[in-house]
């Protein structure tokens, strides 16, 4: 059962990240795309809520804290990503693990197994060895390199937020309030992001933009890995649940570019596969 919902994330966050890249061949105003996707997930998680619903101030609060720091994140990575290099952006971000990872051992009260220790190494090495042949420090010399630092650093600090607040909820309400809280926090997601595409787009310009589509699937795609994630906080540690996203995260875009976009794998990309596949393995052990 668990690995089965595991497989669904992974799945759910590949078919998010393609979804971006096909929206982007035909628009490049990333407003609508995130507009299209946040309204999405509002309308899947305002259907789920409709049976049983429950108003519950905390949720509502955790919602709204989650729905803030996603809102941030997704900001401050698309300026980061505009400021600085792609793959060095993406890799720094991707150590975000780090932060429910600590929060788990240390206000958690985790505790780690003997195999998790080389597990999280081999995570890290997975992380670097997937951008190792993009990464070129001169391209820094080329930026703001204070300004790109401040927006990879708030990108990294809001992911590791969202991923404790995921956790922590669901470690006081095991089981309970996941469709409320993502239902208020796709609400706010929403509201920022839709006045947001209304100032650069008229909404006679986005009745002509094509590929909505992919801003609609990425939308439902999101919804699922949130909810699941969610799911999942109330029943694994934190410092196996978020690693082991991260790493499947990694392996399921490595794949996906390969089979869908027929992008050529080069060699650190198969030594991030099988470091990424075999830190899982070490995870669940």
């Amino acid at each position: 059962m668990v690995i089965s919902v595991y497989i669904l994330i992974v799945l759910a966050s590949a078919t998010q990240s393609a979804a971006a890249k096909l929206f982007n061949r035909n628009c490049s105003q990333s407003s609508v795309f995130n507009a299209l996707k946040s309204c999405t997930a509002l309308i899947l998680f305002a259907l789920a809520a409709v049976f049983g619903f429950s108003f519950h101030l905390p949720t509502v609060l955790f919602g709204i804290f989650y729905g803030a720091s996603l809102c941030i994140s997704m900001y401050a990575g698309y300026r980061a990503l505009c400021l600085g290099p792609m793959a060095l952006t993406s890799m720094l971000v991707s150590f975000s693990v780090i932060i429910p990872l600590i929060w788990g051992i240390t206000v958690g009260n985790e505790t780690l197994k003997t195999m998790q220790y080389p597990a999280f190494a081999l995570l890290f090495l997975a992380i670097i060895l997937t951008n190792a042949d993009k990464i070129k420090a001169k391209k820094l010399k080329e930026t703001n390199y204070g300004l790109w630092f401040l927006f990879v650093g708030i990108t990294f600090v809001c992911n590791g937020i969202c991923s404790i607040l995921q956790k922590q909820h669901q470690t006081l309400y095991p089981e309970a309030y996941s469709r409320e809280f993502m239902l208020f926090a796709m609400l706010l997601c929403s509201l920022i992001f839709v006045i947001s595409a209304l100032r650069k787009v008229s909404l006679r310009e986005l009745n002509t933009i094509k590929g909505k589509r992919y801003g609609i699937l990425s939308g439902l795609a999101n919804g699922g890995a949130n909810f699941l994630t969610l799911v999942l906080a109330g029943l694994e540690n934190a410092s196996v649940l978020f690693p082991i996203i991260s790493a499947g995260t990694i392996l399921g875009s490595l794949l996906c570019g390969r089979l869908l976009f027929k992008e050529k794998l080069k060699v650190n990309h198969y030594a991030a596969l099988a470091a990424g596949i075999a830190a899982v393995v070490l995870l669940k052990l």
